[in-house]
């Protein structure tokens, strides 16, 4: 039975609050200090859920003999490597007494020599799954797409996350749109709220978001609904992807199913209340 998300939302005063960044993870310069400063972030700001992108880990680094038992794998698991960064992360908020359950699972190679994908975080254990929803599953192809997702929990009540990473829009048959259906097909067999977050690589101010918002189920983008908003753009210039852009845009997004309240809609990590960590910005959410 799907269960209210009023339910969900009981605890006084914050009652959710979910964090969205494409990382660039080890592609970053001072890398490790940008990982650093993210642990600072989430510790500081008492996520529920996170969801990451460009997860990366290297393909020559060796693979972890074991994880801990806050790792939860998905039937298709890839191999956990010694420098994902994923792991790093968790490792270094459990230095610091902060302890999250996590999944990743790779999508493709990328820069040749890192195992790319993405990554879900939560205070609760995740149920958790991956899935190709690209046209290609080939590793080497940067075109393969898989989303990594679960169930987990928020004030003991059942809720489906997942850690998105979206190609450009081609045309209504492939690319995005052919991802964003495959999506959809796995959305449908959900009865629980959803928070589906991440990088769509599309900006709100084109057709392809308006094809998005038409074809988007039950779900509403989160900056729209959300009482307050304090900044919008994720990405200000051009970056790995965008090389030609010239603009602001908003394409890292987090949407929620209808019944999920959203108070308030923050863009962290811009330089101004949090160090610039990334070529994206974060998305923070409370509700």
């Amino acid at each position: 039975m799907v269960q209210s998300i009023s339910n969900v939302n009981t605890k006084k005063g914050q009652n959710m609050k979910c964090l969205t960044l494409n990382t660039h993870s080890w592609i970053e310069k001072d890398s490790a200090i940008k990982l650093a400063q993210l642990t600072q972030q989430i510790i500081a700001a008492d996520y529920d859920i996170i969801a990451l992108q460009e997860i990366n880990q290297s393909v020559a680094a060796p693979k972890l003999a074991e994880t801990s038992a806050y790792f939860c794998p998905t039937a298709q698991q890839t191999p956990i490597k010694a420098d994902n960064f994923a792991y790093c992360l968790i490792e270094a908020l459990k230095a610091r007494g902060v302890n999250y359950y996590w999944a990743w699972d790779m999508s493709h190679i990328g820069y040749d020599i890192y195992e790319e994908g993405a990554s879900l975080l939560s205070k609760q254990k995740i149920s958790a799954e991956s899935r190709y929803v690209s046209s290609s599953h080939a590793p080497d192809d940067y075109h393969s797409r898989r989303m990594v997702y679960g169930i987990t929990q928020i004030n003991h009540s059942p809720i489906f996350i997942m850690s998105c990473h979206f190609s450009w829009w081609l045309n209504e048959n492939t690319g995005f749109a052919y991802e964003w259906q495959n999506t959809l097909d796995i959305l449908k067999a959900v009865d629980y709220p959803k928070l589906l977050l991440g990088d769509f690589n599309n900006p709100d101010d084109s057709m392809d978001y308006q094809w998005l918002t038409q074809n988007s189920s039950d779900l509403v983008d989160s900056y729209l609904i959300a009482k307050k908003k304090i900044g919008a753009a994720t990405v200000l210039k051009n970056i790995d992807g965008w090389e030609n852009n010239t603009e602001a845009l908003r394409i890292d997004y987090i949407f929620v199913s209808k019944t999920i309240p959203v108070d308030q809609y923050r863009v962290v990590f811009t330089g101004e209340n949090e160090p610039i960590i990334s070529d994206h910005f974060g998305v923070e959410i409370e509700g």
